[in-house]
């Protein structure tokens, strides 16, 4: 490429780049302390937040006010999750105090636009495209989900923050395992230095120390780690078994080479495993240092601290398996993809007569073509496992090869499949899709990219691309439409009657 060109490129990237990250920080810090008061479960977190920054645990407060004008008290409070997402919300409340909205919600939008950038980052590296990696970015910047969830004080859009870090890294250790040929003529018998690997199960502990529901991805790509180090063991032995001309007895050589392929492959599954978990749960301890540091935490003084922190644990899995109790906003994991029953988090009807509405209504240009991009994804997958080689190859990684695609579609299904399965708990609610909506960009990213890069005449590509430039105006359009009632902007009640599009919305 000459040098003039790459300039000009590099200049286009950074320029998309901060253009999109300034999106996404007007969509989540403009007049980020409206409403005022607690909106949902902050008047749990923030609260948290508040007492832990202060004590280094939670402590109770006096009644449920959604105002912050009440003192809270020394005494300890049973905190139902882990303190590394009210830490997070606490930095905010560090700087800006918590007379505003500002204080108590400052840290999640700031971790909402980075998750965006690194989304971006991610899906730059899954494809190599520059463009697949704005259109995700821009994609998840007016996510509606997203948006709201980096509005509030909650630890769902902390979590994501987490997940989508933990997934680059584990991406970066199949490039570093690749790119190495480390699995190569079967390759040694273990692989224990994996840098990115560990720091992939420390970003994984940090998001179980936001909630717990974090080791769901952190299990997933460790399940999508071992196959693919299967597949690449396997793969290798063949072509080793045809560089070496290993054709005399057949059947004898394949069968003791991909024997021990195999063998070798579950060895080192279990390297995996002993690598990333223990590290995970080093970080998870570490993050309830202020509990394990002080003496006035719930339950601390119930025998030595590890004795107490696993009793402590104990109490709130109990607590999280008994949570039976019916609400107007619950949403079944099965209607998540869709956005079918968002959760209205704060409406209240102004003395101006105006209605001020934070709901975090999906986009659903955003959502449903992210829906559909996951189903050609996975299908795509499917048809790449009757040629399993094609699914390591570094040649086929370039442009959201087969790998990529399951690592997306994995991604995905890390945050939603195990809700779908979890029948003890009836109170789950649609704003737990956070989770999703960074590799639902991602994976509508990558069919965008497949469909501008197909050949055709001249006439066909600037068709497709012009249709794929309506779509995403649409989905900016869109976003721009319905940015009151994410944001709880004062707007006529026809107004905010106006966008319950579906009857779950209402």
């Amino acid at each position: 490429m000459p040098v003039s060109l790459h300039r000009r490129s590099r200049r286009f990237t950074a320029v998309g780049v901060f253009a999109v990250l300034a999106l996404a920080g007007v969509l989540r810090f403009w007049a980020l302390g409206r409403p005022g008061s607690l909106v949902f479960d902050e008047i749990y977190y923030v609260r948290d937040a508040i007492t832990q920054l202060a004590h280094g645990f939670p402590t109770v407060w006096p009644d449920d006010d959604t105002l912050m004008g009440l003192p809270f008290t020394d005494e300890p409070s049973f905190a139902v999750h882990p303190p590394l997402g009210k830490w997070v919300i606490a930095l905010g409340l560090a700087v800006f105090g918590d007379g505003t909205g500002w204080g108590w919600r400052a840290g999640g939008a700031l971790v909402g636009v980075a998750t965006v950038g690194l989304t971006m980052v991610l899906a730059w590296r899954v494809s190599r495209s520059t463009a697949v990696s704005l259109i995700a970015g821009l994609v998840l910047a007016v996510d509606g989900v997203h948006v709201v969830l980096s509005r509030v004080g909650l630890l769902d859009g902390v979590l994501t923050f987490f997940v989508v870090a933990g997934a680059l890294c584990m991406w970066r250790d199949h490039e570093w395992v690749v790119d190495r040929r480390a699995f190569s003529r079967l390759g040694p018998p273990v692989l224990w230095a994996r840098p990115w690997l560990i720091a992939a199960a420390a970003l994984f502990g940090a998001a179980a120390a936001v909630k717990w529901s974090g080791l769901y991805p952190l299990a997933a790509f460790l399940l999508l780690t071992a196959a693919r180090d299967t597949i690449v063991r396997v793969v290798a032995a063949r072509e080793a078994r045809r560089t070496l001309g290993l054709t005399v007895d057949l059947s004898r050589h394949r069968h003791a080479s991909t024997a021990v392929a195999l063998s070798r492959s579950a060895l080192q599954a279990v390297a995996t495993g002993l690598i990333a978990l223990p590290t995970a749960l080093v970080v998870y301890v570490t993050s309830w240092a202020g509990w394990i540091c002080t003496a006035g935490g719930w339950g601390r003084a119930d025998g030595p601290w590890p004795l107490a922190l696993w009793q402590y644990h104990v109490d709130m899995f109990a607590w999280h398996s008994t949570l039976s109790a019916p609400h107007p906003y619950q949403a079944h994991p099965l209607t998540w993809p869709l956005g079918l029953r968002p959760t209205a988090m704060y409406r209240e009807t102004l003395e101006t007569g105006l209605t001020s509405v934070v709901s975090p209504l999906p986009n659903l240009i955003v959502t449903w073509g992210g829906v559909a991009a996951l189903a050609l994804l996975a299908w795509w997958v499917c048809r790449a496992l009757i040629h399993p080689a094609r699914i390591v190859r570094h040649r086929q990684l370039a442009g959201a090869g087969a790998y990529a695609a399951a690592f997306v579609v994995v991604g995905y299904l890390s945050g939603w499949l195990p809700w779908v399965l979890t029948l003890s708990r009836s109170a789950v609610f649609q704003f737990y899709a956070v989770v999703l909506t960074p590799f639902s960009a991602i994976a509508l990213a990558l069919v965008i990219g497949v469909i501008c890069r197909r050949r055709g005449t001249r006439d066909e590509v600037s068709g497709r691309r012009i249709a794929v430039g309506i779509f995403l105006a649409g989905a900016v359009l869109l976003a721009v439409l319905f940015f009151p009632v994410w944001a709880g902007v004062p707007v006529p009640e026809w107004f905010w009657r106006w966008h319950l599009w579906l009857p779950g919305w209402a």
